[in-house]
């Protein structure tokens, strides 16, 4: 656990975080799947503190993508919880966002399900270190626009994140 966030984390979150670091080593992604309310993205945030800081630093940026109603919650958790972390939020206009997608000094990018979908063309020609999907469940029909686009974002891991992986068939836990 990152020493900024010691003390922080409940022994569950410290397991999750455990978790995604795990499945990462192998060069995984994963589901984070919890009831509504437990933390998941302060683990989320845990992972993305441990990967953008000391030895394992990188370059490339961490993608979040989430319901438009937590774009600036993240921001906030992340400001909270992770302040030595650079943040860009991708919204406004569209040539606002391309202009923001020329930020190479951001460690993590937060954007929108719907803002990605309608500029999946240039995520997709951007390679992430990892991405975490929030609320997963935004894109559990995979012939839905927002699946198709998600599934073309290239990134070495990606998480989803969801207090509902499966809410009524198992294909929507496939997608």
């Amino acid at each position: 656990v990152p020493e900024e966030l010691k003390g922080v984390l409940m022994p569950y979150q410290e397991t999750g975080f455990a978790w995604l670091k795990y499945l990462a080593s192998f060069r995984f992604g994963g589901l984070l799947a919890d009831d509504m309310g437990l933390g998941k993205t302060l683990q989320a945030i845990a992972y993305i503190l441990s990967e953008k800081t000391g030895s394992n630093e990188t370059k490339s940026p961490i993608l979040v993508v989430c319901p438009s109603s937590l774009v600036h919650n993240w921001q906030r958790e992340v400001e909270k919880f992770a302040p030595v972390l650079r943040v860009q939020v991708i919204g406004g206009a569209p040539a606002t966002r391309k202009k923001l997608m020329l930020n190479t000094e951001a460690d993590i990018w937060i954007t929108s399900y719907p803002l990605m979908r309608m500029d999946h063309r240039q995520y997709e020609k951007m390679e992430f270190h990892t991405v975490f999907f929030d609320e997963a469940q935004a894109f559990k029909n995979p012939f839905t626009q927002t699946s198709r686009a998600v599934k073309k974002l290239r990134s070495q891991r990606i998480f989803a994140m969801t207090g509902t992986p499966i809410e009524n068939t198992l294909e929507e836990l496939w997608s």
